[in-house]
Parts: structure tokens; sequence; C-alpha cells
């Protein structure tokens, strides 16, 4: 996904890798999201991606310490950006 995707783009993937949730119940989503944010465009930052895909690219290696070291981030940021994957 780039920094720009639109809301629809967004929702139309994680609708293919969560098939179990229902068409009804992504409608709801969708509205709730842009009578909240109108239509403005959902960004992810760059430099957070990133790490979101290097931590995700490192699912071998458990030790936050480790991947801390590994990502150039502190132990902190790493226990936040796998709140962020539930990892």
């Amino acid at each position: 996904m780039s920094a720009g995707d639109d809301l629809a783009e967004i929702i139309a993937s994680a609708r293919r890798e969560l098939p179990e949730i229902s068409d009804d119940a992504w409608r709801k989503f969708e509205a709730l999201v842009r009578a909240a944010y109108g239509t403005q465009k959902v960004y992810i930052a760059a430099r957070r991606r990133s790490k979101l895909e290097e931590l995700e690219a490192m699912q071998g290696v458990h030790d936050t310490a480790e991947l801390a070291r590994k990502l150039g981030v502190s132990v902190r940021r790493v226990n936040q950006l796998k709140r962020l994957t539930r990892r």
C-alpha cells in the first residue's frame, strides 16, 4: 500500500484477508469511518510502515532487545510496533 491509499482500497484489501467478516459489517464499518473522517485519505507514515514491514520479515526473532537492535529503534518502540501488528 502506498501512503495515499484511499479507504476503499484499504477495506478491499482487508476484506480479502478477512473473508469471515460479513459484507454488512464492512458496509457499516466504512459508513462509520466516512462519517467520522469524511473523504480524507488514510495515511500510514512511510517510516512506520517500513518498520512494520521489517518487523513482519523478522518473525523468527522473538527477543525484543534483538529486534530493537536490528530495527534501529528502542525496545519501547518494538513493543509499540508489536501491539500494532498483534504479534
